[in-house]
């Protein structure tokens, strides 16, 4: 090799070398800037992730909670509240088939359906500490919502959550109870698109009596004889599914047991019997039958809430008739004379029917937002005076 050559290779090394580390010093300039050499934004910015099982979550209903990184429900109305920083919140979780509502700073609940696997509640809002109420509007049949937790801005985080109201009452009951119809008209099959849980009599009695509220409620379902069933009916009823934490209408399979110790109870006000009555044609029950039946979900109930009071109450729909009314009452009747305590019926439609036919969803079954104001002012009172609220 001539000494010219050599010189050359010398001369090609170091600008070799040179090339190298100016690669260097730019590839850590960029990421230092939080941007990489795929094309990522310089501005980029990572979120703030919030685990379902974070302290300052508070949760209300009927939650599955085993599972610290995936929270699960299937019941109608169950909701979750929160304070957080930041301009923007999404939920983590996968939902396909159930609506929710979405409320920031007590603003105006909002329809949402989840998408994929985060679905955004709010953005562009002003920074600063905001309140987040999320509801699930659909009932447990719908399908389970499986939760991740929140995503917020990044440095965001939760603030302290507000103190827990001293009241909760559960409501126990059927496609009424669970809010059907009272969100729109029925057309074809949007059945659970016009379900708004939230905005049933229950929920709108409790913040009434400033309490929080659990709903176990399941459209067509009867205490011994559902809607749709045949006779004898061998379907899920009321009391098979009560003790479970999920909605299922199987009877057979692994269902997590309820524990009331993760929402513990005031009262649970049942409205039950509707569909029982409502294929005479094809079966009524008996008086026995049905008071039997009636008498064996209040002792579930009782069960699972012991000392906690029941307060059953005559089917709303004025068609159920003196029937209905007298044997609820007749079940009530037959726990408190066999020795059980604090058990109370409640009549709806004693002396005349409480909702007129404007206030149902031209099925005079199903009540509207305004029948359901009715059934709640009308039980306000009621249900604070055997509560001893004031």
């Amino acid at each position: 090799m001539t000494g010219r050559e050599a010189r050359r290779q010398r001369s090609d090394r170091r600008k070799e070398e040179i090339i190298m580390k100016k690669r260097i010093l730019l590839a850590a300039a960029l990421l230092s800037m939080g941007a990489l050499c795929t094309g990522v934004p310089q501005n980029a910015s990572a979120a703030t992730m919030i685990a379902p099982n974070d302290a300052n979550l508070q949760y209300f209903g009927r939650w599955d909670k085993s599972n610290a990184q995936e929270y699960q429900c299937a019941q109608g109305a169950v909701y979750i509240k929160a304070n957080f920083t930041g301009t923007s919140i999404k939920a983590k979780m996968r939902d396909p088939n159930d609506k929710w509502r979405v409320s920031i700073d007590g603003s105006a609940l909002k329809k949402i359906k989840p998408k994929g696997s985060e679905t955004v509640l709010a953005e562009n809002l002003k920074p600063g500490t905001h309140k987040l109420l999320f509801v699930r509007s659909t009932e447990g049949y719908m399908g389970t919502t499986k939760f991740y937790g929140f995503e917020l801005d990044d440095g965001a985080k939760l603030e302290k959550p507000d103190p827990l109201k001293t009241r909760r009452l559960e409501f126990v009951g059927d496609s009424i109870t669970a809010g059907a119809k009272n969100d729109g008209e029925l057309k074809g099959e949007n059945y659970n698109d016009i379900e708004d849980n939230d905005q049933a009599y229950g929920p709108k009695v409790s913040r009434m009596l400033g309490a929080d509220y659990s709903i176990v409620a399941k459209s067509g379902e009867g205490v011994v004889h559902n809607w749709a069933d045949p006779w004898p009916s061998n379907q899920v009823h009321t009391a098979d599914h009560y003790v479970w934490t999920m909605y299922s209408d199987r009877k057979s399979g692994e269902h997590s047991l309820w524990d009331a110790k993760d929402f513990p109870i005031d009262a649970t006000i049942v409205a039950m019997g509707t569909n029982d009555f409502s294929k005479p044609a094809q079966h009524s029950p008996t008086r026995d039958e049905f008071v039997a039946g009636y008498v064996h979900l209040i002792k579930t109930i009782r069960s699972v809430n012991p000392g906690k009071k029941i307060i059953c109450t005559e089917p709303v729909p004025g068609w159920v008739g003196k029937r209905g009314r007298a044997w609820v009452k007749a079940a009530v009747d037959q726990v408190t004379g066999e020795g059980m305590k604090e058990v109370y019926f409640l009549a709806i439609n004693d002396p005349q029917p409480l909702l007129e036919e404007s206030d149902y969803a031209h099925d005079s079954t199903h009540p509207l937002q305004t029948g359901h104001q009715k059934i709640a002012d009308y039980l306000k009172d009621k249900i604070a005076a055997i509560m001893g609220w004031k």
